[in-house]
């Protein structure tokens, strides 16, 4: 059976990344690499993404946006698609870090977009994705509720045009 692996909740150590990158929030410091997808490594994301407000009902850990090898490099665009908005990210950082060998979570905000996070901390491995534009500013209505807008929109025009037509004059 698939267990939470332990977690230091080390990731708010100083010196992780270098200024003026800051995030909103963070999760773990997970023993080693947790990014493998191992029944304990989707454990352990499944609790800290839950820890940053992630809903992961459902959420396929096949399908997200992976670096496997940073060597030691910030994360850049590209590679890495540019993130805007809420952004949710994980990554492991070798025994070389001020974290050790550990996997942390962070969330921040990256507005308009960034292209960087920026370490100031050797050790940097593996990165990945989950969440990129969250926020009220990005989110687009999915074709169903369009369709039903437009829908009622047609229904109060016609009931409009309908109730005018009915007009009378007193005298």
């Amino acid at each position: 059976m698939a267990a939470v692996v332990t977690n230091y909740g080390n990731c708010g150590t100083a010196g992780v990344f270098d200024a003026p990158f800051s995030y909103l929030e963070c999760s773990g410091g997970y023993d080693k690499n947790v990014l493998n997808n191992s029944a304990n490594g989707v454990d352990s994301q499944k609790d800290a993404l839950a820890a940053l407000g992630f809903d992961v009902t459902g959420f396929d850990f096949n399908s997200y946006f992976k670096i496997d090898s940073l060597n030691g490099a910030d994360v850049t665009s590209p590679p890495a698609p540019l993130m805007t908005g809420i952004t949710i990210f994980g990554i492991h950082f070798g025994g070389g870090s001020v974290l050790g060998n550990v996997t942390a979570f962070y969330k921040f905000d990256a507005g308009a977009g960034t292209t960087t996070i920026p370490f100031a901390t050797n050790g940097s491995s593996g990165w990945v994705l989950y969440q990129t534009g969250g926020g009220t500013e990005d989110v687009v209505p999915e074709p169903a509720t369009w369709a039903m807008m437009i829908a009622g929109f047609g229904l109060v025009g016609a009931a409009m045009r309908r109730r005018s037509g009915k007009l009378a004059v007193s005298a």
